[in-house]
């Protein structure tokens, strides 16, 4: 088995695609192209080791090996993730990108309505609603919670965070902080036009397309449409959208994220150097 270096394990939603993108410009840091393999996680870990090996197979002789499966701090895989981890690497190194947990809620709503046909899933179309469908919505949104749990199996000088106000700010200082974490080169300068899975290119199911899901006469020969498939017939006959509006929160759904979530937020902001008003919720 491989030894893996190092790795970006979170947060959902907040950054982790565009970050290893740029981490694996470095010559000193190789990334595989499927960035989330999803290994120390999976249910059948055993079976997934000969195809995860295989992932790392072009890199170069010395290169750091990584990568950024999210859900390693989910909180449904947090435990076996890191113990798994820990039995590969008690040394490995963690960089955390965190944003404001609103944004990482919308960006998480947005990712329920655009995946959820992959898993037969009708997201709800109220915020509130999917809150309480989808709990990880608020509990992957708790930053210091998921990340505690790294802390005491790893230890703080394991772990490097930053945040993705900062990374789209001024992308080089952030990426610097990251290279010396790993112990590259951190003079060495990526490039900055990049940013990926944004949520403009999210799309959503319009209520029509549901109805026309939920009938067996139609419902069953979408089905056998891949997701692919359906975007290209359904975008264009105006059945899926584009999120193109922002996210509306209602009263309840701001109840439930300042009473869960904001004292956590407040607790990973002062671990974490940032002042208590960094973030707005």
């Amino acid at each position: 088995m491989i030894k893996i270096d190092f790795l970006v394990p979170g947060f959902s939603k907040c950054g982790t695609t565009t970050l290893c993108a740029l981490l694996a410009q470095h010559p000193g840091i190789y990334i595989p192209e499927l960035k989330e393999p999803w290994y120390f996680s999976s249910d059948d870990f055993p079976a997934k080791q000969a195809d995860y090996i295989q992932h790392f197979s072009p890199a170069l002789p010395g290169q750091l090996l990584g990568e950024g499966s999210v859900n390693y701090s989910g909180y449904q895989k947090e435990d076996i993730s890191i113990a798994r981890i820990r039995d590969n690497n008690p040394d490995c190194r963690f960089i955390f990108i965190a944003r404001n947990p609103l944004r990482r809620i919308e960006s998480s709503y947005r990712e329920m309505h655009h995946s959820g046909v992959k898993f037969g899933l009708n997201a709800p179309y109220g915020l509130a609603d999917n809150l309480q469908m989808f709990p990880q919505m608020i509990k992957d949104s708790l930053f210091f919670e998921r990340i505690s749990k790294y802390l005491q199996a790893f230890g703080p000088d394991s772990i490097q965070v930053i945040f993705l106000e900062d990374l789209k700010a001024d992308p080089q200082p952030e990426l610097e902080k990251c290279f010396r974490h790993l112990g590259v080169d951190s003079s060495f300068r990526a490039q900055r036009a990049l940013r990926l899975n944004e949520g403009s290119s999210k799309y959503y199911d319009t209520r029509i397309l549901r109805y026309i899901r939920s009938k067996p006469w139609s419902g069953f020969k979408l089905a056998r449409l891949n997701p692919e498939q359906q975007d290209r017939l359904l975008i264009p006959l105006g059945l899926r959208r584009a999120f193109n509006k922002p996210i509306a929160w209602d009263a309840r759904s701001l109840a439930m994220v300042r009473e869960q979530v904001a004292p956590d937020a407040r607790r990973f902001l002062e671990a974490f150097g940032k002042p208590p008003d960094f973030w707005e919720i």
